[in-house]
């Protein structure tokens, strides 16, 4: 289900009052299903803000840049720039910093208001719904000709900053990747190195699991979305993909180490979400569904994860007609209490699954039982 108007903060079109100085934002994506392109504008004479041409893209100057320094698993290695970027199909593939958001990914951002004394600026989305390919169903905006300006609904703008004056200097500022790193987890592999030239080189001595995400058909003919691994499933025709209620298949050995292939033979993208473990994204690559069989066939070259990605990861964007590999090590918590095992197998209980939370209920989730 995709709404008509965004909100923040559980408030709808929100104002908010900032000085022309530097500001740490940490951002959450809580859309149940809509992905976000975030970009910042500064608003012109119209009563929303945002002229766009005839292709429907603001014409608006551009706001401050991002700079990105974690995710939801902590630091990144290094900072990461990005610009404002209107949605383009090819930042889904071309391994480029963007700020494309799924549901439940989070950003630790610095703004930088310090140009943009007297002027307001607007937090922009333009990411299609469903995401890649979208519906102009799922889009309600001015340049649609859905709503008129200054008024809802809308999807596409989020809030806007009004900049006034700064009370004093911003503390200075150098970010270093040794102080992003200082009592990091250490990564399992260099971040962003894993493909040279084309070719992903897995960590020796790793096993690795072959998984796929997938769509089928339940009993009353609604479309249903399921994980599952890279062996058929007799009880769902032409689908590789399993139950929640079957019986678990990814049971790893505690403080183990494990490399996870995950093929998405679906036309989403997914935005995977793994509990107890952060990951870190190796590489992704694309491959020919139609001739999926159990094994891809790689028609592409693989790339290193987006600059924006190189750090801990717990949910991970996982693209259509895609490979996506992520590492992890299932380090169980340490905690001052007993934790009862699974009944059946004295593991210790959690789960993998979409975090489209129509795709979650129906029925895209897994269990993962560490043993």
């Amino acid at each position: 289900m995709f709404g008509d108007t965004m909100l923040v903060n559980g408030t709808v079109f929100p104002v908010a009052n900032v000085e022309a100085r530097r500001y740490r934002i940490r951002l959450l994506n809580a859309c149940q299903a809509r992905f976000l392109n975030l970009q910042l504008y500064v608003a012109d004479a119209r009563p929303d803000g945002i002229t766009y041409n005839i292709k429907g893209v603001p014409v608006n100057l551009p706001g401050p840049n991002f700079t990105v320094i974690g995710t939801e698993g902590g630091f990144l290695p290094s900072p990461v720039t990005v610009p404002n970027q209107p949605f383009d199909p090819l930042m889904v593939t071309n391994g480029l910093a963007n700020l494309i958001t799924a549901p439940a990914e989070r950003w630790d951002l610095l703004v930088d208001f310090s140009a943009f004394a007297g002027k307001s600026l607007i937090l922009y989305t333009d990411a299609p719904g469903p995401f890649p390919m979208g519906t102009n169903l799922a889009d309600f905006c001015v340049a649609k000709g859905t709503t008129k300006p200054g008024y809802g609904p809308d999807t596409r703008i989020l809030m806007k900053f009004n900049v006034g004056a700064a009370n004093g200097a911003d503390l200075p500022l150098a970010i270093t990747g040794t102080d992003l790193t200082a009592g990091l987890d250490p990564f399992i592999n260099p971040p962003g190195v894993a493909v040279q030239t084309g070719v992903l080189n897995l960590p020796p001595g790793v096993p690795v699991r072959q998984l796929t995400l997938n769509e089928a058909f339940d009993s009353l003919g609604r479309l249903i979305q399921l994980i599952g691994t890279d062996l058929p499933n007799p009880a769902i025709p032409k689908s590789f993909g399993q139950a929640f209620t079957d019986q678990a298949t990814e049971n790893p050995r505690a403080g183990s180490t494990e490399v996870w292939q995950i093929a998405n033979l679906t036309g989403d993208t997914h935005p995977i979400h793994f509990h107890l473990v952060n990951v870190q994204v190796l590489a992704r690559q694309p491959f020919d569904v139609r001739r999926y069989n159990g094994a891809p066939l790689y028609i592409g070259p693989a790339r290193n994860p987006d600059p924006t990605e190189l750090g801990w990861k717990e949910t991970v964007k996982m693209h259509p007609g895609e490979v996506t590999t992520v590492i992890m090590k299932f380090d169980l918590p340490s905690v001052p209490f007993e934790v009862p095992g699974r009944p059946n197998t004295g593991g210790n209980d959690y789960v993998w699954h979409c975090h489209i939370l129509e795709h979650e209920e129906h029925d895209m989730m897994r269990p993962l039982v560490v043993i």
